[in-house]
């Protein structure tokens, strides 16, 4: 199986909250072939963040995971 990933933050910056996913113009979520590809998404939306940060949470607010379908 060829794993995905999505890129997500957390409502209102608060981890017990649900996570928010960047999604298509349809809705649904958006998935990518890789983590780089995902960075290289981030970096195109916004080129102040630094995608290589050691914890990009923490640094921005945002996180890239692998797909899991129970968690949408």
């Amino acid at each position: 199986m060829e794993m995905k990933y999505r890129i997500y933050r957390f409502i209102n910056g608060i981890s017990l909250n649900g996570k928010e996913f960047v999604c298509e113009d349809s809705g649904e979520v958006k998935y990518f072939e890789s983590r780089d590809t995902a960075k290289s998404w981030i970096k195109e939306q916004d080129p102040s963040i630094d995608v290589e940060a050691e914890d990009l949470l923490h640094e921005h607010g945002i996180d890239i995971e692998e797909d899991d379908d129970e968690e949408v």
